[in-house]
């Protein structure tokens, strides 16, 4: 592991740091990451129960959730990644989960997508592996206020396993759909978007690639 500005990374990253140091937004005097998309989907938030993380990596957004959220329920697969998670953020209210989330359940492998850049760690399709996959309706989570996806490009995978979940507590979404991930599984680029509109959301703003929605 690597520690830059107070924040843990897996070996050999190198993007996030760089796009950090070059956005320079501190809070609680640490760099942050994508800020300002967190910054407007927390403005749609109701009520402050329950927040899911999904593709916390090493927990840029989590330690952000876990000052306004009672509770904190983070998803990632990468042993490493979540290494660097628990030195980065370390909170009673935080859980944090060893799968990726998906449609169905069993194992799955990952990979970086970019050198230098274990933010892009994505599933292989078609490919078998060590890291475990679930569904997020199993977790049967009593509230969920607010929910990031961040899974380059398996996003609409993860929301469709969590169907119950969405249409029983209706949270606030931010999810990313950036070009060229969601072909990787087949998908139409922004498919999350239109099935979370086809369960009743409301499309309230994209930010560069990543889609608000709440009902």
């Amino acid at each position: 592991m690597i520690e830059v500005e107070g924040i843990w990374y897996p070996d050999g990253e190198t993007h996030l740091p760089e796009h950090m140091a070059r956005r320079r937004r501190l809070v609680a005097g640490k760099p942050t990451y994508q800020y300002h998309k967190l910054e407007a989907a927390l403005a749609h938030v109701r009520r402050w129960r329950v927040a899911a993380d999904v593709g916390a990596h090493v927990g840029l957004w989590a330690m952000h959730l876990a000052r306004r959220f009672e509770v904190v329920h983070a998803f990632e697969p990468m042993p490493a990644h979540r290494d660097c998670f628990r030195l980065n953020l370390a909170a009673a209210n935080v859980l944090l989960h060893a799968c990726a989330l998906g449609a169905g359940t069993g194992r799955v492998a990952l990979a970086p997508a970019l050198a230098g850049h274990s933010g892009s760690t994505c599933i292989q399709p078609e490919a078998a592996g060590e890291a475990a996959l679930a569904r997020l309706d199993d977790f049967a989570l009593e509230s969920l206020d607010f929910l990031k996806l961040d899974c380059e490009g398996y996003e609409l995978f993860a929301l469709e396993g969590a169907e119950a979940t969405l249409q029983r507590c209706r949270p606030v979404v931010i999810v990313e759909q950036k070009p060229g991930r969601a072909q990787r599984y087949g998908l139409r680029e922004t498919q999350a978007v239109d099935y979370l509109q086809s369960l009743g959301a409301t499309f309230r703003q994209a930010i560069a690639g990543d889609y608000i929605l709440s009902w």
